[in-house]
Parts: structure tokens; sequence; C-alpha cells
């Protein structure tokens, strides 16, 4: 596909702030941005369209109409539940002549339950922590994990929702929503910024030393530094390609105790710090100008 300058990009939930630092980013290398999101909000965009969210039936239609309408060469989804939506649109899209870059629909839905990614991340070979479904008995699981061990929304989007338990009574504490009991890591936590290739080959890898996270032990981070750690990002590769991803991806992973490290997260889109990895955007620019997203 042909592209210039001008071309104009979607970026969806340019309110939150991995749609909101893609939409800087693009913008400052001189593309036209139409941020959408479910809400009126401020933006970097050029300019804003409202959509229903992505659980109202009206949502892939409204994204449809918006990308017509604004003649955009590029969708670029930052949502976590938009993700198995326009995953399963790239035909219509595609049928435009409008590019995404979002991976395919199998492996949309695995990173999107944390269950799931542990289970087959696990099963492939790829450290995680222990992870139990919410249903299993709270003594069952406190004699599996020892004190202090997690629990995290099964569906969500990154640090949100997740709580540190440190005995049987306060696991009640767990949200209403369905949960994963996860063991507790305690070592530096990293966010890894990827681009991945369609069949796996890793265009750009960016290591981020998490300095705060939100919640104290757990929670998303407050602060980030470049580090040099080859073998964090040599592990999100290997967890890219067992759940088959392609485009710009965003993993947690964290230190055990006694060394190693094991992937927590990880999310099939851009990450909310990628403004510190911005080679990540980089190769996503490179690899939509060159045809190799679609």
């Amino acid at each position: 596909m042909h592209t210039d300058s001008k071309d104009t990009i979607i970026v969806t939930g340019v309110g939150g702030p991995a749609g909101r630092a893609g939409a800087t980013w693009l913008a400052a290398r001189g593309h036209r941005v139409v941020g959408t999101d479910m809400r009126e909000v401020e933006s970097p965009a050029s300019a804003f369209r409202v959509v229903p969210a992505a659980r109202d039936p009206g949502f892939p239609d409204a994204l449809l109409a918006v990308a017509r309408e604004e003649r955009a060469a590029l969708v670029l989804p930052t949502v976590t539940e938009e993700l198995p939506i326009v995953s399963r649109m790239r035909g219509r899209l595609r049928a435009l002549g409008i590019a995404t870059c979002v991976s395919e629909p199998p492996g949309v839905d695995v990173a999107g339950d944390k269950l799931l990614t542990a289970d087959r991340l696990a099963r492939q070979g790829v450290p995680v922590p222990a992870t139990f479904p919410g249903a299993t008995p709270h003594r069952a699981v406190a004699e599996a994990l020892g004190f202090p061990l997690l629990s995290k929304p099964r569906f969500g989007r990154g640090g949100r929702g997740v709580l540190v338990h440190r005995s049987l009574e306060d696991m009640a504490r767990a949200g209403p929503e369905e949960v994963v009991w996860q063991e507790f890591l305690p070592g530096e936590e990293y966010d890894l910024n990827l681009f991945a290739e369609r069949g796996g080959p890793i265009a750009a890898a960016a290591v981020l030393r998490k300095t705060g996270l939100k919640d104290g032990l757990v929670g998303n981070a407050t602060g980030v530094e470049r580090a040099v750690r080859p073998e964090v990002a040599e592990l999100g590769a290997a967890a890219a390609r067992a759940l088959g991803l392609e485009g710009p991806l965003d993993l947690d992973v964290r230190a055990r105790a006694a060394g190693g490290l094991a992937v927590l997260e990880v999310n099939a889109r851009l990450g909310a710090n990628v403004l510190a990895a911005p080679e990540v955007l980089e190769a996503l620019e490179a690899a939509w100008r060159n045809g190799r997203c679609d």
C-alpha cells in the first residue's frame, strides 16, 4: 500500500494512555490523526469522533463508518476490549483499502484472557506465575501459593483491579468480577514493548524498568526508565510467538526472588509507555508503509 505523511490514521481509545501516546507520536510525524473514544476527550489528534463502547453491538459499524468517512489508510486499535472486534473486521476494512495492525483473532482472544494466557504460555514452556481459576477453593490456593498472593480480573486491562492478599480472610476482598489467583513475584517489574512482524520476527523491542507502581507492590507503572535486559526481550519474544501475536505488543515481566523471569501480562496492542519506546512506533510505521499491516 502506498502511503504518505498526510494519510489519515484512526487511533481508537484516544482518551486512554496508549491511544494518547500513539496519537501524539503519529501526529508529530506529520500524519493526520483521527481519534475515537466513547465520550468527548481532549487529545493530540487532528480530529475526534465519538463511537460506541466496544460492548455495544453498534461499535463495528460505527468504527467502519468513521474509517470510510475520514478516508482512513490505517486503523490502530488501542483498547483491549476492541481488539477481538477489530481483528475480526480486518476483511471488511481491507475491502475498503484500509490497513490494520492487529493480531489474528485466536491470539487476541487468548491474550485478553489471563487464565488462558498463563495456561497457553506454560504449555509452550514460557515461564509464568502459578495461576488458578477463581473458582478454586481459597484454602487450596493458599496452600499452593502461600502468602502474599494475588487476585486479578480474568478479563481486564493491564494492572487494573489487581489485589495483594495476605491471609485467607483477606482473600474475600477479591473483586466481584471473575478473577484468577496468581503467585506473587517480589522482584523488579519490566514493561516490554515489542513490534512483532507476521510469522514471529521481532522488528523492535524496548525494555522499560518500572520505577514505581500505582498500588505499591502491584498496578500500572507510575514511571519507567530504559533498561538493558536482553533476557526480558527474549522472554517476551517467546511469549509473542507462543500466542501467535503480531503488531505492537505490551508485556509485563517480573523477576522471581530466586532469580529468573516470568510473564505477568500480555496486551496485544500499543502500551501506555510506548513514547519511551519510539523504535516500536517506528517499526509500526515501517510495517504499514511497506504493506505488512492489513
